[in-house]
């Protein structure tokens, strides 16, 4: 074997092998685990917790009100393409969606419960209920609030009963 593959074995070997070659303290006979990732509900305090309502809320500081009940008042006029483009993709197939939302949704008062009566699985009148907020909220990039400045946490939305490991989606009255 000639020297500088001899010489490349072993570093590596001790570079694996041997935990203070590496930085990290040898207790316990293997490397230091990382610290665990930060999950809002999980393993950090939860700010969501009512979920959709805690979320969508009157934005005066940064001029924007996206209270479900206002996006659907407006959805009820015209429902921007770039959404309508993706409930359409949500759609149970052979289901045309017209391009505004039907009148009366502003007055429900348990969401996202409320919304299930037309978006429950399976729907032959609108889209899915989770394949379209999947759609909305974890699809385009740095364009979509919900990843850029709530990186795209399933928890906000999905909430886990750290007893039972039961997940549930919380529904409440808008603030």
């Amino acid at each position: 074997m000639n020297r500088g593959v001899l010489y490349a074995v072993l570093v590596s070997a001790m570079l694996f092998l041997v935990p203070e070659a590496r930085g990290q303290a040898s207790e316990g006979g293997g490397p230091q685990m990382p610290p665990a990732r930060q999950i809002p509900g999980i393993t950090a305090e939860d700010m969501f917790p009512r979920g959709c309502v805690d979320c969508h809320v009157n934005r005066p500081d940064i001029g924007r009100d996206v209270r479900l009940s206002t996006i659907m008042r407006e959805w009820s006029k015209e429902v921007e393409p770039k959404f309508l483009e993706k409930a359409q993709a949500a759609a149970t197939e052979g289901v045309k969606l017209v391009g505004k939302h039907p009148a009366g949704a502003e007055k429900i008062t348990d969401i996202p419960a409320g919304c299930l009566t037309c978006h429950g699985m399976p729907s032959q009148t609108a889209p899915s209920f989770s394949r379209m907020m999947h759609l909305y909220h974890l699809t385009g990039g740095d364009e979509n609030p919900y990843l850029s400045v709530f990186q795209g946490e399933c928890t906000n939305c999905h909430k886990l009963n750290k007893t039972t490991g039961v997940w549930t989606i919380p529904s409440a009255p808008e603030q």
